[in-house]
């Protein structure tokens, strides 16, 4: 089984360790024979066995500080549930409206993804859904736009460890990942577990190469979890749903029959 770690530091072995809750980078090259023991520093501790733990662990995190200052954004990690929640959903970043409110899916996309449970029959969003994002923080408008930046590999690879452990932890039933980010997201992490996942399930040889016609319309499975890709609801997306309309239409009735079959409907309402 191929260690996370390796997702965290390059050739070059740029990383960044903690003391005090503080963040330090080291930018120089870090001989190969210390790779390992800084990799290891770098997972989230083993002895992090509580969500609360790790959330904690979580919002100290200013791994990407450095790199959101350049966008005036200071890091603001965000994300909501509790352990046991049936739902586990999986955004890409969360964006300015979510920065403001330090809540997620609280815009546009938000109330679409929400409606869309309502719609399979979810009665209570808030009490049965654990909402997080690939990336933890805002990472910043495109500089000169309206738009959000997309985070970067070095931000993407810091926030994976905490994904995982955040799976692994709240125990969802049902995993939806929205969007091309999430779904490269899940499919690192199953590379990682099961080496040749990608090319044995997908037809392709890594989670990079992935798209729409690849994941959506279709359900994997992570452990106990049933894993859902869908479109992201976001408007940024209707190129996408306007050339894959029956892909679109099947990952939703797909949400319908999940949330059915794991009977997810209908939850404290």
């Amino acid at each position: 089984m191929r260690n996370f770690g390796e997702f965290l530091v390059s050739e070059r072995g740029s990383a960044c360790s903690s003391r005090n809750s503080r963040s330090m980078c080291l930018e120089t090259p870090v001989p190969f024979t210390w790779r390992r023991s800084l990799i290891q520093a770098l997972e989230i501790r083993r002895d992090v066995v509580t969500l609360s733990m790790l959330e904690n662990e979580i919002q100290a995190c200013r791994r990407c500080a450095s790199t959101l200052c350049k966008f005036d954004v200071e890091p603001r990690p965000i994300f909501s549930g509790e352990v046991g929640y049936p739902i586990f959903l999986l955004g890409q970043a969360p964006g300015k409206t979510e920065y403001e409110r330090r809540a997620p899916f609280q815009g546009d996309a938000g109330k679409s993804i929400k409606a869309q449970f309502a719609a399979c029959g979810l009665s209570n969003f808030e009490r049965n859904v654990y909402q997080t994002s690939v990336t933890k923080c805002f990472p910043g408008r495109r500089p000169s736009t309206s738009t959000d930046r997309m985070p970067s590999a070095t931000e993407v690879k810091n926030c994976l460890p905490f994904l995982e452990r955040q799976l692994e932890l709240v125990k969802p039933k049902l995993l939806v990942c929205l969007g091309g980010l999430s779904w490269k997201a899940f499919l690192s992490i199953q590379e990682a577990a099961e080496p040749g996942f990608c090319s044995r399930e997908l037809g392709i040889s890594r989670p990079s190469g992935v798209k729409v016609p690849h994941m959506v319309g279709r359900r994997f499975q992570w452990h106990s979890t049933l894993v859902l890709p869908m479109i992201h609801p976001a408007g940024s997306a209707n190129g996408a749903r306007s050339q894959y309309p029956d892909h679109d239409r099947e990952s939703k009735a797909l949400l319908a029959r999940s949330l059915a079959e794991l009977g997810l409907r209908d939850l404290y309402p």
